[in-house]
């Protein structure tokens, strides 16, 4: 318990590292049509929301009875030891909050960390629906950013526009590789466009940060995507950067700041209890999500 709070879960969410742990057995589930129960190995699920329970040894701040969210693997369990944790906004549900951790922090570390985004910055979103898409967008203006510009699908244009993007694109109509427009940054979700085509809209000094985790195919997941962009990255000459979301107390305050001063909020497609993850997660794999699916613990 040394540094430790002790939560008690009351909501949880995925994110696409979850899907891809436990896709073999989804894809079982499904060949089968059988029952599929809830996921049982501690690593699946690291977003949680719920209320301290105890707290360890040279923790201040914090008191039982607090609600608040936080990042752990394990998150699907009933109760979490979590030292990445923050008090949770008093106008936000337990499952939106749940949804905020993983999502926001890798958007944020993707934006202000890895692509050095400045106040005026121009920044185009590829893939600005889903679980990291709104967070970025959000964020983007959040931290001073103009124009933002956000490419999605006709269904989430709407979506897009709501959350602040000043111009959207629906990749259905329009490839972005392909206008007249020149950014500083862009925020890459999807994953599916080259290095090649992607710098044709970069601005001089202009880089692309491959954000999360792409969709790939059914067979091999992003790791086919992630190839191409570790390949073309050593050619890129410094204006590429890929990176794995380390969770921190410090960034998720800063989220909390934000979403209290109504500047960032969590956008839930779906809540799904406990008993059905598997639906949950053969959601998530059909990969038509407005936004983040939570998992509400019992």
């Amino acid at each position: 318990m040394l540094f430790q709070v002790l939560v008690r879960v009351r909501a949880s969410s995925l994110n696409r590292a979850d899907y891809y742990s436990a896709r073999p057995f989804v894809l079982f589930r499904k060949a089968i049509g059988g029952a599929f129960r809830a996921p049982t190995r501690p690593e699946l699920g690291t977003d949680f929301a719920g209320v301290v329970e105890a707290v360890g040894a040279g923790v201040a701040g914090f008191v039982p009875g607090d609600e608040v969210f936080g990042a752990r693997t394990g998150a699907f369990g009933e109760y979490v030891a979590a030292r990445i944790v923050a008090k949770k906004p008093p106008h936000v549900s337990f499952d939106e909050a749940a949804c905020v951790p993983v999502a926001a922090l890798t958007a944020l570390q993707a934006l202000r960390d890895k692509g050095r985004l400045q106040p005026g910055h121009s920044v185009l979103v590829n893939g600005a629906s889903g679980a990291v898409g709104p967070f970025v967008v959000q964020l983007a203006k959040a931290l001073g950013a103009g124009p933002v510009t956000a490419v999605c699908s006709t269904r989430n244009v709407e979506q897009a526009r709501g959350l602040g993007a000043d111009r959207v694109i629906d990749y259905t109509r329009e490839d972005y590789t392909r206008g007249e427009e020149r950014y500083d940054l862009i925020a890459d979700v999807a994953g599916n466009r080259s290095w090649r085509a992607n710098r044709r809209v970069l601005e001089p000094g202009g880089k692309r940060v491959l954000v999360g985790m792409p969709k790939g195919n059914r067979v091999f997941g992003p790791v086919g995507r992630l190839a191409r962009f570790m390949v073309s990255q050593r050619f890129s000459k410094g204006r590429q950067a890929f990176f794995v979301c380390k969770p921190n107390r410090e960034n998720l305050a800063f989220l909390r700041e934000l979403i209290e001063a109504g500047k960032v909020r969590p956008v839930v497609d779906q809540v799904y209890p406990l008993s059905e993850i598997a639906s949950a997660l053969e959601t998530m794999g059909e990969g038509h999500v407005q936004g983040k699916l939570a998992v509400r613990i019992p």
